[in-house]
């Protein structure tokens, strides 16, 4: 989580933090605002540059499992 704020607080717009035990990503955005995603299919903000991607935390948690 350190590492994720000390980027926001210089330039990076978007941070998750991936969490495989909780089934869990939380979403820290350039106003430093965090956003827990459970749901499977819940999909995922991506930065501007990468607005056509779709991610599901479940395809997230599907790539950690295989």
């Amino acid at each position: 989580m350190r590492n994720i704020l000390h980027c926001l607080q210089h330039g990076t717009h978007l941070g998750w933090l991936i969490d495989p035990a909780e089934s869990m990503i939380l979403v820290y955005t350039a106003d430093q605002r965090v956003e827990a995603f459970e749901e499977l299919s819940d999909v995922l903000p991506v930065p501007a540059f990468a607005s056509g991607i779709n991610l599901s935390l479940g395809e997230i948690l599907g790539w950690l499992m295989e």
